[in-house]
């Protein structure tokens, strides 16, 4: 049985009247999904895999094939998975309101399969692709290919367009994630563990501009003290706090 959400006043006064609202979204809004989180730990992606091995420039230089298989079987994993209703709530935001952001730290497409069309990915997408070079590559042409191809353009190898571990973020995507960050005038962060920079420093970029803060999470965060908590799994809260906004049941 799912648990009853408590909403206090001045939270569904906020989101009823928001200019501009963000949907920060993190690891825990696809768990439920079925995909696994990629923190280190038994329940999470790097407790099975070595990210040096699989998520790093280096690691890709050292064996190209077996990192590109290795993300070739994490799409054909997803294949059979679905947005579940953390997405899906999010995208009848978007259609609901004006001017609703989502932000995701998340690779999966999940949020545009739900039928979100404004996504900002900070962590890039693995169904796109690129090469070394940064151009970009056509999806359909190399998704199931059992090694790297060469980029048509430069000759390099091509790789998953995601951002692996000590590699900047893309620069225009977190610049829009900071001005609609400090643009709205609600930011929530669903499943997001806040301990992943620089993507952690949007919840300050918002609430410098004044911003009324909620957090859905049903783990305890470095956000608990600064957000409005609201304790549980997105895909159980969100419908809830759907209903008390907008005064009708999510289906």
């Amino acid at each position: 049985m799912t648990d009853v959400v408590a909403f206090d006043d001045v939270l569904i006064k906020a989101l009823r009247e928001a200019k501009n609202v963000v949907f920060f979204t993190g690891a825990g809004a696809s768990a439920e999904s079925g995909i696994p989180t990629f923190r280190s730990g038994a329940d999470g992606l790097w407790g099975d895999f070595d990210m040096e091995d699989y998520a790093t420039s280096e690691g890709f230089t050292r064996n190209p094939k077996k990192v590109w298989q290795w993300y070739r079987d994490r799409r054909q994993d997803m294949a059979d998975l679905q947005p579940n209703t953390a997405h899906n709530v999010i995208a009848r935001w978007q259609k609901k309101a004006s001017n609703v952001t989502v932000i995701t730290q998340n690779i999966d497409n999940f949020h545009q399969d739900a039928g979100s069309d404004h996504v900002i990915e900070l962590h890039g997408n693995i169904h796109q692709f690129k090469c070394l070079n940064d151009h970009p590559v056509v999806a359909s042409s190399v998704n199931t290919l059992d090694e790297p191809p060469l980029c048509e353009i430069c000759g390099s190898l091509v790789r998953p367009d995601v951002v692996w571990f000590n590699e900047p973020l893309p620069q225009e995507a977190f610049e829009h994630a900071e001005m609609f960050s400090r643009e709205s005038s609600v930011f929530v962060a669903v499943g997001c563990s806040m301990d992943v920079y620089p993507a952690a420093f949007l919840p300050a970029f918002a609430a410098s501009s004044g911003a009324y803060l909620i957090q859905i999470n049903p783990e305890v965060s470095a956000f608990d003290k600064y957000a409005h908590t609201l304790r549980g799994k997105a895909g159980e809260v969100l419908p809830q706090l759907w209903l008390a906004v907008w005064g009708e049941v999510f289906s």
